[in-house]
C-alpha cells in the first residue's frame, strides 16, 4: 500500500503509513495480547479480558497538537516540519496529514512563505549555537473552543521585536508564549523559561462543554476524535464513596466521575493544574473535589499514617511513561486501603505497564480489563488502560519484584525530543 503522505520514510514521524488502517489495527491486538498476556488472571479467556484496539473515529488529521521545527538554510530559505531520520536536517511539511487542519492554516498564516517574522530561523544542521533565532513552535489546538496556545521557542531574540510581531497578529483565541533556548537546552524543544507573549493570557482547553484554563505546557490527548471515548472508558464502573485520583491533571478523569462519588481527591504535583480544576469545579459546584498540588509519593504517605486511606473505595492513576515510582508501589501494598475496589490504570507505556502489572498482581490486585486505544494512527504507539480489582493486600517486596523492561514502543510520533518540564497529565 502506498502510504498517503509524500513525506514518509523521509520524516521521522509517522512509521504505520504503508499499511492499511485495518491492519494496524490487527497488530496492535495481537501485539498487546502478546505482551500482557500473562496478567489474565486463569480461567479466563484471554481474548474476553485483554480487548482488541478501540480504533480512532478519524485516521488522519486527528493531531491537535504539534511540535515542528524552525529552520532555514544557508541562502535563508525556510521550511518546517521534522527532523529526518536519524538526522538534524528539517524536512519541509507544508502541510502534515496527520494535524488538524486548523493548526495546518495557522501555521502558514504565521510562518508560512512571504509572512514577515521576528527573526531568522535556525540552522538546525550547523554545528554550534545560533543566537538570535527561531528554532521550535510548539502548537496547541482546541476544536470545541476554536482556540490556540503557541509557543515560540527562540534562542534570544529581543523580547521587543516579539512583541512588536504579535501585536500585528491580531488573532482572536490566540494563547502566545516565548520560550527562551540556551546554550545548554541544546536537546530541548521548550525550556523552564515560558512568558506570556500575546494574546489571551490563557489559553482555554474545552472538553465536553467544560472550559479548562491551561497553562501553557500542560499535556491533554492529543487526539480529539477519541478522547472522549477515552475518558468514558477510563470512569465506567467507578462508583463509590471516595475518589483518589492520582497524576489527575487538571481534572477530566475527576470531572467525568464527579457524579458517581461522595468526595474526589485529585492529586497531582504541578500547581497550576489543580488550579484549573479547582476552578472548573467550583464553577460546576462540585463541593465534593478537592485538589492537592503535591506529590503522589507524599500524599500516599500521608493518608496511610492516619485513618483517611481506609475511606477510599476507587483509584485512578495516570502516571507518565516512567509508571509508577517503587515507593508508590509499596504504599498500594500496604493493608490500609480496607474500602479498596478498583484501581484503572491509564498508560501511555506499555513497556512499565507490564512492569507494574508485575508488582500489581502480587499485590492482591487482579487484572479484569485491558483495552488499548489507537491515540495515534499512523504510528507505532498505543494508550493503555487497565482495570484492576482489588483482592486484599500481601506481602511483597516490590523491589524486588520488577523485571528489566524490554523495548517495545517508541515514540515514533514525535520527531523532536520533548522537554525536560515535568509534564501536566490530563
Amino acid at each position: 500500500m502506498k502510504a498517503a503522505c509524500r513525506f514518509f520514510g523521509k520524516c521521522s514521524g509517522c512509521s504505520l503509513q504503508q499499511f492499511p488502517y485495518v491492519k494496524q489495527l490487527f497488530d496492535k491486538t495481537r501485539l498487546v495480547r502478546q505482551q500482557l498476556g500473562r496478567f489474565v488472571p486463569a480461567g479466563k479467556n484471554p481474548d474476553e479480558v485483554i480487548h482488541p484496539v478501540v480504533p480512532s473515529p478519524a485516521e488522519f488529521g486527528y493531531r491537535t497538537s504539534s511540535k515542528l521545527c524552525l529552520s532555514e538554510d544557508e541562502l535563508g530559505r525556510r521550511s518546517m516540519g521534522l527532523y529526518a531520520r536519524g538526522t538534524k536536517k528539517v524536512v519541509d511539511i507544508p502541510g502534515c496529514p496527520i494535524h488538524h487542519t486548523a493548526i495546518n492554516k495557522l501555521v502558514q498564516r504565521l510562518f508560512g512563505p512571504g509572512q514577515p517574522i521576528p527573526a531568522p530561523f535556525y540552522q538546525h544542521s550547523r554545528k554550534g549555537f545560533q543566537p538570535g533565532r527561531l528554532k521550535f513552535l510548539t502548537v496547541r489546538y482546541s476544536p470545541e473552543g476554536e482556540s490556540f496556545g503557541l509557543i515560540l521557542s527562540h534562542t534570544g531574540v529581543p523580547r521587543a521585536d516579539l512583541e512588536a510581531w504579535a501585536q500585528k497578529l491580531r488573532m482572536p483565541h490566540l494563547s502566545l508564549y516565548e520560550s527562551l533556548l540556551s546554550r545548554e537546552d541544546e536537546d530541548l524543544v521548550i525550556s523552564r523559561d515560558v512568558k506570556y507573549l500575546a494574546g489571551d493570557p490563557v489559553f482555554t482547553y474545552v472538553l465536553d462543554g467544560r472550559r479548562y484554563p491551561l497553562d501553557p505546557m500542560a499535556f491533554f490527548q492529543a487526539n480529539s476524535s477519541l478522547v472522549t471515548t477515552f475518558i468514558q472508558h477510563i470512569v465506567e464502573g467507578l462508583a463509590g464513596d471516595q475518589l483518589l485520583d492520582l497524576y489527575g491533571g487538571f481534572g477530566t478523569y475527576t470531572m467525568a466521575a464527579a457524579s458517581s462519588f461522595q468526595k474526589i481527591h485529585l492529586v497531582e504535583a504541578n500547581p497550576h493544574a489543580t488550579e484549573a480544576a479547582s476552578k472548573v469545579a467550583r464553577e460546576a459546584g462540585l463541593t465534593q473535589v478537592q485538589c492537592s498540588a503535591a506529590s503522589v509519593e507524599d500524599v500516599l504517605k500521608k493518608l496511610l499514617k492516619g485513618s483517611a486511606a481506609q475511606q477510599v473505595t476507587h483509584m485512578i492513576v495516570n502516571p507518565p511513561r516512567g509508571g509508577l515510582s517503587p515507593q508508590v508501589l509499596t504504599a498500594l501494598s500496604q493493608s490500609g486501603w480496607q474500602r479498596l475496589q478498583r484501581l484503572h490504570y491509564v498508560s501511555c507505556n506499555m513497556e512499565t505497564l507490564q512492569r507494574d502489572l508485575q508488582v500489581l498482581t502480587r499485590q492482591g490486585f487482579e487484572v479484569e480489563s485491558i483495552t488499548p486505544f489507537d491515540m495515534f494512527p499512523q504510528t507505532e504507539h498505543i494508550e493503555l488502560v487497565a482495570k484492576l480489582r482489588y483482592r486484599g493486600a500481601q506481602k511483597a517486596n516490590p523491589s524486588r519484584a520488577f523485571i528489566a523492561p524490554t523495548r517495545v514502543f517508541s515514540r515514533a510520533d514525535k520527531g523532536l525530543k520533548s522537554s525536560r518540564r515535568p509534564q501536566i497529565r490530563s
